[in-house]
């Protein structure tokens, strides 16, 4: 039983989704409308990797491996855009630049085969929005943002990818680099619930933000 309930993570997404569409004129500029995108396609990678393997008889890590170089990407570029001092642009640039050099060596000379988890690169990327977002938080909170910072998409939007990859992070190290057994049932249960306090932010951000404090 448990096993399976990571296959309804694409419902999550699709919700998650659908709330965004409801309430997309809160959405004021290309920067938060990002946003919602990357949801939509968090959701068509989570039901390709689903019907994938059934379609064509072939295993869809190679599905997951290019979300993860455009989800980080996305990222990154996203918190180099909400940071205001100049060196903090400059880090996001630079750690934009080696994320995406890394994965493409991490791919032709590390890990060469597609049919893995990318878990070199996965690493880097939360490594990287975990500084990023920090100096995002610190910005915000000293700030007069910080007086209504849970009516701004963005704060929920960072806090639901904080709140996915931190946890899954050492979990999923834990089965890589130290060959801990990966038993199906719990690491259903893991993905499910943290895709499911990360959506719950998505989808409380959708609905508490307001307009004004979206640009």
């Amino acid at each position: 039983m448990l096993e399976n309930i990571r296959f309804y993570i694409v419902y999550l997404a699709l919700l998650s989704g659908i709330i965004g569409l409801i309430f997309y004129y809160k959405l004021p500029n290309n920067k938060a409308k990002s946003i919602l995108v990357m949801i939509w396609l968090s959701f068509l990678v989570e039901f390709l990797g689903i019907h994938f393997t059934k379609w064509t008889g072939q295993i869809n890590f190679f599905i997951f491996n290019f979300y993860i170089l455009i989800s980080f990407s996305y990222y990154i570029f996203l918190l180099k855009l909400l940071l205001k001092k100049i060196l903090y642009k400059l880090v996001a640039t630079i750690f934009l630049v080696i994320f995406i050099l890394f994965y493409i060596i991490n791919q032709i000379l590390i890990q060469q085969s597609f049919n893995q988890t990318f878990t070199n690169s996965f690493t880097l990327g939360v490594f990287f929005i975990l500084i990023l977002s920090c100096l995002y938080l610190i910005e915000l909170f000293n700030s007069e943002k910080i007086l209504n910072f849970k009516r701004s998409i963005y704060f929920w939007f960072i806090l639901g990818i904080l709140l996915f990859h931190i946890p899954y992070l050492p979990f999923i190290l834990a089965i890589d680099w130290f060959l801990i057994e990966r038993v199906e049932s719990i690491y259903s249960l893991v993905l499910f619930v943290l895709n499911f306090l990360m959506n719950t932010c998505f989808i409380v951000g959708f609905i508490w933000t307001e307009k004004k404090y979206n640009y």
